[in-house]
């Protein structure tokens, strides 16, 4: 509020005095990374409580979890599994696919989906980890031979043992290499879901390159790692489509927790045309303002994941709970406790704002800033300084 001698000016004059709202403050303290809260606590393995899942989804994640990388699992499965299931699989001819299988888990997963639904499911990985990343496209953070399996190891071998497991064996194909030297198999005519999870702009690219033209009409494409420091995937995406031509209509991209998008084949960002009666040039109507990166995007499937809203909401009350106390008992972390909190009300928020509300440009920086944290702690060792080294990372299966 203004003080009172501003308010007295204010009523000598003959005007109303302005009265400020209390504004939230930026904390300048923050707590060592990981932390216990927020957005680590909703974006965990440990993040699906009892009863937040249907049964038969929740029993069928707990099957593939010690094979599932932390993220997308468990919540980019939860979005995908329910778009598929209930958007795409009754009405879209076409396979599955997974590009990029990590330890194998999501392929698992989704392999299982395909068999309910009397589909098959294809699997494509080198199994010998990344191949050389491009100094010209991808941002310093993975290296050749990332993602590796350790030494003596085997995880093209260990993957085709852990599938027998599933049921699977009839509609799973594996196939090993790099994607640019892959063939589609002709008996996967065509596609209704492919998840790409490949890091890397040659990758990424490569996999549109092979899976769009094999895309059925409102079949979709999910990219792992978009909002990543590596930038290689988001670069690969925006190139392929800038490269279907001008007349080629701009994709609408779906935001999938943590750090993925989708795009739906036939659904682009573009509504309708707006006709002008003074003779200008007619205006299209997009589904939303452009984002400084030249995207469009929208956060419907994350607002209308139920069991995630509710996640957010757990989240922002145990850390509200926790900076409570920390305040009333005094403790040096209350200020950094008090920055968690109010990004995680502002994330919950930003998830319960209505789908037909205004919408901006900026809203894809009102989805990313709350989630610092996380973003700060995973942007990796090699930062482009020259003479930064670290291990090549290596995966089982």
């Amino acid at each position: 509020p203004t003080s009172a001698a501003a308010a007295a000016a204010a009523a000598a004059e003959g005007r109303p005095a302005v009265i400020l709202r209390e504004r939230p403050t930026l904390m300048p303290q923050r707590l060592p990374k990981p932390h216990d809260y927020f957005p680590f606590d909703l974006f965990n393995g440990n993040a699906l409580a009892e009863g937040m899942l249907p049964e038969e989804l929740h029993n069928e994640l707990r099957y593939v979890r010690d094979h599932c990388m932390v993220p997308p699992y468990p919540w980019g499965q939860v979005v995908y599994h329910d778009f598929v299931v209930n958007h795409v699989l009754p009405g879209v001819p076409g396979d599955l696919a997974e590009l990029g299988i990590g330890q194998g888990g999501t392929s698992v997963f989704f392999a299982r989906v395909a068999k309910r639904y009397g589909r098959k499911f294809l699997a494509i990985d080198s199994f010998e980890g990344l191949p050389p990343p491009d100094a010209s496209k991808d941002n310093p953070y993975f290296l050749e031979g990332d993602y590796r399996p350790g030494s003596g190891e085997d995880n093209y071998a260990n993957f085709l043992r852990y599938k027998e497991r599933f049921d699977i064996d009839d509609n799973l194909t594996t196939l090993k290499g790099f994607f640019k030297d892959v063939e589609i198999p002709e008996s996967f005519q065509s596609f209704a879901f492919v998840h790409l999870d490949s890091d890397l702009y040659d990758s990424v690219y490569d996999s549109f390159v092979k899976m769009w033209p094999l895309l059925s009409e409102g079949g979709a494409i999910a990219v792992d790692d978009f909002f990543h420091h590596a930038q290689g995937p988001a670069r690969a995406v925006s190139d392929f489509f800038r490269s279907l031509g001008p007349d080629a209509e701009p994709p609408l991209m779906y935001v999938v927790p943590t750090y993925a998008v989708m795009v739906v084949k036939g659904r682009s960002a573009f509504k309708e045309w707006q006709e002008r009666p003074d003779g200008r040039p007619r205006g299209a109507i997009m589904e939303c303002p452009r984002a400084l990166d030249g995207n469009y995007y929208s956060f419907k499937l994350a607002r209308e994941c139920k069991p995630f809203v509710q996640a957010a909401e757990d989240a922002a009350k145990r850390v509200a709970e926790a900076a409570s106390e920390a305040e009333h008992a005094g403790r040096r972390d209350a200020a950094a406790l008090c920055r968690i909190r109010d990004n995680a009300e502002a994330f919950l928020a930003f998830l319960q704002y209505p789908n037909d509300g205004a919408r901006s440009g900026c809203d894809i920086l009102r989805y990313l800033q709350p989630l610092e944290d996380l973003f700060d702690v995973c942007e990796g060792n090699l930062c482009g300084m020259p003479g930064v080294e670290r291990k090549t990372i290596e995966i089982p299966i």
